[in-house]
């Protein structure tokens, strides 16, 4: 069939970008699904970037993955590996053997077996020191992998590694493709990877759009719908219109100040979940000298308002929260203490760390050097825009001068990585697992994990590590509180909100299971479909 003008039928399996206009976009149906999607990815290897998740979770699959209840379910792999099913185990030596047990009859998407040589080549490729992925957490624990057979797979870890139900759920690589190949600079991959997943690339348009195809031969059966289309959209707003207009049909992390009038959206339904994410602002200890002072930090936290930005900014849609484990993961720890809002007692720190303003230009400074630096979030994103305004407001109030400079997300992700935010509002929306070791050991930060904070404490960083050798959970939630409560003194991150995340998306697509992991909205995709309205 062809096109002609922009005339669009459902009965149509190639669609023309061209015409999907506000006045032609074609109505939700199983042959399309288009996507307001708030960025444009780097890169489609799921090891190599920080932007996750929706649109490599439709092509690449994991071991396992997170389900909307926070429980990891097996995917690429027959079960969860654990010690009451005899798959994990624990040697004298202080080893632990990881059996994984894969699934038979699953293809790469050119019809090549998956199996344990592929989990044997990602652990290789990770920690091949030539390769620069986006973290090595976990696998840098690994000393070998075993493949006594193609549905075998032994992870030998060096010690006890508590997070390692979640160490595959990227999934792995393709052997057969990337063996010998220079992975940091393989752009056929990074744009077109090879996966076991429902969907699989059909296009990418640099700039506008990436649509994705199902595969035919999946193994859990062919999709329901057959293209879903992700436009990129950086900003919130547009997002909203697009929605509104029904240019778009499914938008994720709406902003929370157009729910109201979202709300009444015929045909549109809308979903609240609180997440396993949290907002914050971190402190860059390495490009702010002055945050070296805890005292400064504490400032900059008694400076900020956080019930007033939950409250009013954000209209009581999400909850102030102390800790960096959230309240929905069994490690919270909801009796740690921030840090209250107490300007007074901000300028009062200030000045016992030595900085004072001699000249009455309303910035405090020390030895001539004024309490100054940029603060970012990403442009486009409305609330994070919005919260970022108030808190210069707010620090202004006490003295400290903070100059906002947004970036757009893929070069934001690129500066976040590199070390080079002295001071940044953005969100770390989390696994199930409740490992935060990534984010606060001495040696974790980037590439190695995500210490972008560059804090530097090794009472912390022995505990977390501790707490990261313990299998037993009520052991390690206990490791995990007094982790919490040092962090929370010590403040390299100021916690601000726990986050609602928002998704709109037709009354007619079923089996939509918003999820509070960083799992996203679509790691069901293979179960959605569209009903006759």
């Amino acid at each position: 069939m062809k096109m002609t003008g922009c005339c669009v039928t459902t009965a149509l399996a190639v669609l023309s970008w061209a015409c999907l206009t506000s006045q032609t976009a074609p109505p939700p149906t199983n042959d399309l699904i288009i996507v307001g999607y708030d960025r444009e990815p780097d890169t489609l290897n799921r090891f190599a970037t920080h932007i996750l998740e929706d649109t490599m979770i439709c092509i690449v699959e994991g071991l396992t993955v997170w389900n909307e209840k926070m429980e990891v379910v097996p995917v690429l792999a027959e079960v969860v590996p654990s010690p009451e099913n005899g798959l994990v185990q624990v040697n004298p030596d202080g080893t632990m053997d990881v059996t994984w047990k894969l699934r038979e009859g699953i293809l790469w998407h050119d019809g090549t077996p998956h199996t344990s040589a592929d989990v044997a080549f990602t652990v290789k490729a990770i920690n091949d020191p030539s390769y620069n992925p986006e973290s090595t957490e976990g696998f840098d624990l690994i000393e070998s992998v075993a493949t006594p057979d193609p549905h075998t797979a032994i992870v030998k870890y060096r010690e006890i590694y508590a997070a390692y139900q979640d160490q595959f759920w990227r999934g792995t690589l393709p052997k057969h493709v990337l063996d010998g190949k220079d992975l940091n600079a393989f752009p056929e991959y990074d744009r077109n990877p090879l996966g076991t997943g429902p969907y699989r690339v059909k296009e990418w348009k640099t700039g506008e759009y990436l649509l994705l195809e199902r595969h035919e031969d999946y193994w859990r059966g062919p999709a329901a719908i057959k293209e879903i289309l992700f436009r990129f959209l950086s900003s919130s707003n547009t997002r909203v219109n697009q929605l509104r207009s029904g240019e778009v049909h499914v938008v994720d992390n709406v902003p929370l100040d157009k729910l109201d009038e979202l709300e009444s959206l015929v045909g549109v339904t809308l979903t609240r979940t609180m997440a396993n994410s949290y907002a914050h602002v971190a402190l860059n200890l390495r490009e702010v000298p002055a945050f070296r002072d805890l005292r400064v930090r504490q400032a900059v936290a008694h400076a900020i308002d956080r019930a007033s930005i939950a409250n009013d900014v954000l209209e009581g849609v999400v909850t102030v929260v102390d800790s960096v484990i959230q309240p929905m993961s069994w490690a919270h720890n909801n009796a740690v203490k921030f840090y209250d809002y107490d300007p007074e007692r901000a300028r009062s720190l200030l000045r016992e760390a030595g900085f004072e303003d001699t000249d009455g230009d309303g910035i405090v400074e020390k030895d001539g050097e004024p309490l100054r630096f940029k603060g970012t979030t990403r442009s486009g994103h409305a609330e994070w825009e919005m919260v970022l305004q108030v808190v210069q407001a707010q620090l202004k109030d006490v003295g400290i001068g903070l100059e906002i400079q947004n970036y757009e997300p893929t070069l934001l992700g690129e500066l976040w990585f590199s070390g080079k935010l002295p001071f940044f509002l953005s969100a770390w929306t989390l696994p199930a697992d409740p490992e935060i070791t990534r984010f606060f050991a001495s040696d974790r930060t980037p590439p190695r994990g995500r210490n972008i904070y560059y804090y530097e404490n090794e009472e912390l960083t022995e505990l977390l590590y501790a707490s990261d050798q313990v299998i037993d959970r009520d052991k390690r939630k206990e490791l995990l509180f007094r982790a919490q409560e040092m962090v929370a003194r010590e403040v390299p991150v100021i916690p601000l909100y726990n986050r609602t995340i928002v998704s709109a998306y037709p009354d007619v697509l079923r089996n939509v299971k918003p999820n509070p992991t960083n799992a996203g909205l679509f790691w069901n995709v293979h179960e959605w479909s569209v009903s006759a309205p």
